[in-house]
C-alpha cells in the first residue's frame, strides 16, 4: 500500500521544510553574491560570506533541534546525518516510517 504523504506532512512537521530551504537558499545567495562581488569591493565579500556563513549554521542548527520524533523526541536530522552516509541522509530522512532510535512508527501513530 502506498503512503499519500511522507511522515513529515503527517506528523505535521511540513512547514519546518519549507523553513530550512528558505534559510539554506538565502544562505546559498549569500555566497553567490559574494563570489559576484570578488571583482569591486573586498568588505562586501567578507561580509557576503560571513552572512551566508552564519545564516547556514543556525539554519542547520535549528532544523536538527526542530524536526523531531513525536514519541521520543529524538532530534531526527543530526540521527540520520550521523547513521547515514552523507550522499543520502536526506533521502533517507524523506523515507523515514519510524524513528530510528525507538522504532515507534511516524505514519499513522502505530508501533
Amino acid at each position: 500500500m502506498q503512503r499519500e504523504s511522507s511522515w513529515i506532512i503527517q506528523t505535521g512537521q511540513g512547514w519546518k521544510i519549507y523553513v530550512a530551504v528558505v534559510g539554506f537558499s538565502a544562505a546559498l545567495a549569500c555566497f553567490t553574491l559574494g563570489f559576484f562581488s570578488l571583482g569591486g569591493n573586498q568588505g562586501k565579500f567578507v561580509g557576503l560570506m560571513a552572512s551566508g556563513t552564519m545564516l547556514l549554521a543556525v539554519t542547520f542548527t535549528w532544523f536538527t533541534f526542530a524536526l523531531r520524533c513525536p514519541h521520543c523526541l529524538a532530534k531526527l536530522v543530526w540521527t540520520m546525518a550521523m547513521s547515514r552516509p552523507h550522499s543520502s541522509w536526506v533521502i533517507d530522512l524523506a523515507g523515514l516510517e519510524s524513528c530510528p532510535l525507538c522504532h515507534h512508527s511516524l505514519v499513522n501513530g502505530g508501533t
